[in-house]
């Protein structure tokens, strides 16, 4: 146990290295100071990312007001849209946190750990190696792409400073501010309160991104080395009752696992919901942004760009994957050894594959199934977006 526990949480290390920094975690404080610190760090995160969206949206709303151009309103949205999104996902790990205790806890008990077969140990090495290299790529663009943005305006300052000889430090973000936000004083303020906002916000999205992301890469995992045990059933002598007791054992483990599923769904079926309905109008707008405005902060903006098409890639790719390893559980078991055994055997088995062919699948609120197809229109929806706002902008 303690070996899977300690193995769950080397896959998991980034996720918990970026839950910390927003004062979240799933293990107990050591004391009451340290609880009392992780309180008043989370609501910290908390206020900043809501102000944040709300000081947006308020930009949005005053540009809108006053008859604007396609140029002037879109490059608003996608950072707004990428808070949005940082506030329904950090809502789902404060509320279901428990539940993730849970299914933590869960996961441990059934862990595959050593002595494992040579096949079975390839499928763990090699699901474990995939998912740490995921992990590392789309923290290092998260982390990149926030700290472009907040140093872009210093370099821009600098840039026209020996350009012109004339040059005023800009802002992180475009957001509306009760006061004037061009005095010395508050205009540090506000440049510090920006950088903070935004990698709040970034590691927000990147501990609920690589929770998700790992736990799913975990199921899928575990379905796929249930299909070895499958497809090696009977391979060896054994008396009827030793098969039948080795099917049950797989039988139990395949309802394990589709609860584990449901339940890690339902934890993030909301912040799915909201992922999958921004990811268009995020790359849409980044993308006009990309190609049309902005050349200064042109490399964080393609960072963001980078970070968005992974996160839901990202999602996409692992509900699918654990799709197609559930679908292949009822493959395995036909393709096994059954007629080597007693019809009572047989009949377990059947039951096996009844309940294998029926879809496990992650849905965005019930409303659609997650899958590879899915980031497929999402990316469609995107470039009829992109085409729109690009004939709209060559109109003016």
């Amino acid at each position: 146990m303690e070996q899977a526990k300690r193995e769950i949480d080397e896959s998991l290390k980034l996720s918990a290295f970026c839950m910390r920094r927003i004062g979240l975690s799933f293990e107990k404080h050591k004391n009451a100071s340290a609880h009392l610190r992780q309180q008043l760090m989370f609501a910290l995160s908390v206020c900043s990312i809501c102000y944040h969206v709300f000081s947006e949206i308020m930009y949005i709303g005053l540009t809108l007001a006053n008859s604007p151009r396609v140029e002037d309103v879109v490059p608003l949205f996608h950072t707004f849209g990428y808070g949005a999104l940082s506030i329904a996902k950090v809502f789902a790990l404060w509320y279901k946190k428990d539940v993730f205790s849970q299914l933590l806890r869960e996961l441990v008990g059934i862990w595959p750990t050593p002595p494992l077969e040579d096949e079975a140990q390839a499928i763990k090495d090699k699901s474990l190696d995939a998912l740490r290299i995921t992990h590392k790529w789309y923290f290092a663009v998260n982390v990149l792409g926030v700290w472009f943005y907040n140093v872009t305006p210093i370099a821009v300052y600098f840039y026209r400073l020996w350009q012109d000889g004339d040059a005023q430090v800009g802002y992180v973000w475009v957001s509306w501010y009760p006061f004037d936000k061009h005095q010395t004083i508050a205009h540090v303020a506000v440049y510090i309160f920006e950088i903070f906002a935004g990698q709040t916000c970034v590691w927000i999205m990147v501990s609920t991104d690589l929770l998700l992301s790992g736990m799913a890469s975990h199921i899928s995992m575990l379905l796929r080395m249930l299909k070895r045990r499958l497809e090696s059933l009977a391979s060896t002598e054994k008396t009827d009752d030793e098969y039948y007791h080795e099917i049950l054992e797989n039988i139990k483990l395949h309802q394990r696992l589709i609860t584990y599923c449901y339940d890690l769904e339902d934890a993030f079926s909301l912040s799915n919901l909201v992922n999958i309905v921004l990811s268009s109008l995020n790359i849409c707008c980044v993308v006009f942004v990309i190609v049309l405005l902005e050349p200064f902060v042109a490399v964080s903006n393609k960072l963001f760009l980078g970070s968005a098409l992974i996160q839901i890639g990202m999602l996409c790719w692992y509900a699918d994957d654990i799709f197609h390893a559930n679908a292949d559980v009822a493959a395995a078991a036909y393709n096994s050894g059954w007629y080597s055994t007693n019809a009572r055997c047989r009949r377990a088995l059947l039951f096996l594959m009844q309940r294998a062919q029926k879809p496990i699948a992650f849905t965005a609120m019930k409303f659609t199934n997650i899958s590879l197809v899915t980031y497929s229109a999402i990316l469609t929806r995107s470039y009829s977006y992109f085409a729109l706002l690009y004939t709209m902008y060559n109109e003016n």
